[in-house]
């Protein structure tokens, strides 16, 4: 069990990382130095019940300069590459046990930084590895590039209304319109106004690129919910899965809030057909 030293702050915010950067703030350190604790309690009702809460609550210290070392200088050296290169970027660092770091790149050059299938990614994770290995050998740097437009948004800047030879409107996935107003596909699908592709029995068939984006507070909602089941894991011990119908995106939210969480991990199953996730305390058994 983690014991909280003399000193200690206690920050609450939204999220994990916003009562992380202000226990940062209040002790005058970045936040990849800080330690905590989630408190348990602010997630029980007066009667000892596991209650839904909109903020999170830790408790904060600074971590010993020796323990963050090797991230900081791995950070300071991916700053300076990716300015040589003539890019904007900001890097921050996610510590996990044993020496183990993961440096998280924000860019709106981060598709540059990846290259055509992650081949300039893995050219500089080389040469991070080599940089580091003199002094800081004994860590292990992984790397998380974000930022950008993603594709959904670089496909709209190219849409247009192009017609074919037959007078029929094309729309930016290759679909031409039919005269009913039902755009048709390449496969010969026809198209309803909801975005769902009709197939030649008429039945409709589900869109995924149509689904609404989640928003920040979607986002927020779900890093709450990892958090509070979280605390619920490292209450009792036992795992909990998520039950409810998470797509990628939401799944790795959730992986995401859950490693930054001292004494527990996620893991994904299949169940039957849908993928789940797992929290689990650090070291159990699946």
């Amino acid at each position: 069990m983690t014991t909280i030293p003399k000193g200690a702050v206690t920050a609450e915010a939204r999220t994990l990382n916003d009562a992380l950067k202000q226990a940062a703030s209040e002790l005058g350190v970045p936040a990849m130095s800080v330690s905590y604790k989630i408190d348990r309690e602010h997630f029980l009702s007066k009667n000892g019940t596991s209650t839904g809460m909109d903020t999170v609550k830790i408790a904060a210290w600074a971590r010993d300069p020796a323990e963050t070392a090797g991230a900081e200088a791995a950070r300071l050296w991916l700053v300076g590459l990716i300015e040589k290169m003539g890019f904007e970027a900001t890097v921050g660092v996610r510590l996990g046990t044993n020496k183990h770091a993961t440096l998280l790149v924000d860019s709106e050059s981060g598709r540059y930084l990846v290259g055509r299938q992650g081949a300039t990614l893995r050219a500089i994770q080389e040469m991070l590895e080599a940089a580091m290995s003199v002094e800081h050998g004994d860590w292990n740097f992984r790397m998380d590039i974000g930022g950008g437009r993603d594709r959904d948004d670089r496909r709209d800047d190219r849409r247009d209304d192009r017609r074919d030879d037959r007078g029929g409107r094309r729309d930016d996935r290759g679909g031409r319109r039919d005269d009913r107003g039902g755009r048709r596909d390449d496969r010969g699908g026809r198209r309803d106004d909801r975005g769902g592709r009709r197939d030649d029995r008429g039945g409709r068939r589900d869109d995924r690129r149509s689904r609404p984006r989640r928003s920040d507070e979607d986002v927020a909602a779900l890093e709450r919910l990892a958090q509070k089941l979280a605390a619920r894991v490292l209450e009792d011990g036992k795992p909990i899965d998520i039950r409810q119908s998470l797509n990628s995106f939401e799944r790795r939210i959730v992986h995401i809030t859950i490693a930054e969480i001292d004494g527990v991990s996620t893991a994904s199953f299949m169940d039957g057909d849908d993928k789940r996730v797992r929290i689990l305390r650090e070291g159990s058994e699946e």
